[in-house]
């Protein structure tokens, strides 16, 4: 969806488009990463689920949304260093 951009003659231009395709596909990425990150750090880190998380569980959690953040952030620089040395 194209909200509050477009022209007078009521439509989009190819930029507003391109833009608003790279807006959708970066929100879904980050869907994507906190379904990944929700799911491999819950199921590693929470053994029975309860009402609340104990300590070990909050330090086992914390420390695996760093450990995956960090790595999605190597992943993802290494990606542009590849698809700039192809420029």
């Amino acid at each position: 969806c194209i909200k509050g951009r477009g022209r007078m003659d009521g439509k989009v231009s190819k930029e507003d488009f391109i833009q608003a395709v790279k807006e959708e596909t970066d929100r879904e990425f980050m869907r994507d990463i906190l379904n990944s990150l929700s799911t491999k750090c819950f199921t590693k880190c929470v053994a029975k689920p309860g009402e609340r998380l104990d300590k070990a569980e909050q330090t086992c959690l914390a420390k695996c949304v760093d450990r995956f953040l960090d790595s999605r952030a190597v992943v993802f620089e290494t990606m542009q260093e590849r698809g700039s040395s192809r420029d």
